[in-house]
């Protein structure tokens, strides 16, 4: 019968033996789904640290692109400038090309004819068409000295140029070694944000399937949860009836041991026997005796 403890025990262990394999697919599901809800918000941190990192890459790669920009603007400047001072050492050869002689030693010829003709005129009883003539010499003489003068200030010119065009063309050389190797790094720094950025589909992927497989453990999680709470539901009827069964059948062994004693109470106090306290406290609550 229902009411017997010993068939609720029985039907107790029958539910419990039938919650026991549904309990644990289900704690196992949730495991499952805590486990892919894990690897899921792992690979959206992974897939936002690489957008981080890219982000970061980029700017670099931009960085190094504005100094190749800015090396290329000197570079160019620095051409630019070499074909204006090429121009002039051009064009001061192209004057120096009329001077079969070295400017440096004709100015010095000359100037010393010029001193001994100017010292044969203060020195020397000349006539005057002598001295005109000495004069006319003298003339031409710095004619020529003029014009050796302004070569050998081409000349001077030409190796200054020269000078300067070496110094531009090592500075040239070097920005473009710079601007080879700013090329490179960047280069290097745009392959490595690609690799980064061909992983992040691939991570997005895994993520959506862990997603998937998380819901999905979920909803078969509930399912068997769904399953579980009847049975549940019914042991914890059971128990609480057979909790109460047990409160009830303790009332009345109480209640008959209660009658008992005052029975045999009440048949010492009538043949005249000595009460216990206990005895005389259960006549005395049931005012069978006097206090």
């Amino acid at each position: 019968m229902a009411s017997d403890p010993k068939v609720a025990r029985e039907k107790i262990k029958e539910l419990n033996n039938e919650l026991a394999p549904i309990r644990e697919q289900r704690d196992k599901l949730n495991k499952e789904a805590q486990q892919w809800m894990e690897k899921r918000d792992k690979t959206r941190e992974e897939v936002k640290e690489l957008h981080t990192e890219i982000a970061d890459l980029k700017q670099k790669r931009d960085e190094i692109n504005q100094k190749v920009k800015d090396h290329k603007i000197i570079r160019d400047q620095l051409v630019s400038e070499r074909k204006e001072k090429l121009a002039k050492v051009i064009e001061f050869k192209q004057k120096l090309a009329s001077f079969k002689q070295n400017p440096s030693k004709v100015i010095q010829a000359v100037q010393s004819q010029i001193e001994g003709l100017e010292w044969k005129i203060q020195t020397s009883s000349l006539t005057i068409p002598q001295e005109k003539k000495l004069v006319e010499q003298i003339a031409q003489l710095e004619k020529q000295l003029a014009s050796y003068k302004q070569a050998q200030t081409a000349r001077n010119e030409i190796n200054t140029l020269q000078q300067q065009l070496r110094t531009l063309h090592t500075q040239q050389k070097q920005y473009h070694n710079q601007i080879s190797e700013l090329a490179k790094q960047s280069r290097k720094v745009h392959q490595t944000m690609a690799e980064k950025g061909a992983n992040i589909p691939k991570l997005k992927t895994e993520a959506d399937e862990y997603h998937k497989k998380h819901i999905e453990a979920i909803r078969q999680a509930q399912k068997l949860h769904k399953q579980y709470m009847p049975l549940m539901a019914q042991i914890r009827a059971l128990l609480t009836k057979a909790k109460l069964e047990e409160e009830k059948k303790k009332t009345e062994r109480e209640t008959e041991l209660m009658q008992e004693l005052e029975k045999k109470a009440l048949e010492k106090l009538k043949h005249g026997g000595k009460l216990t306290w206990e005895e005389f406290k259960i006549l005395a609550e049931k005012g069978l005796i006097e206090t």
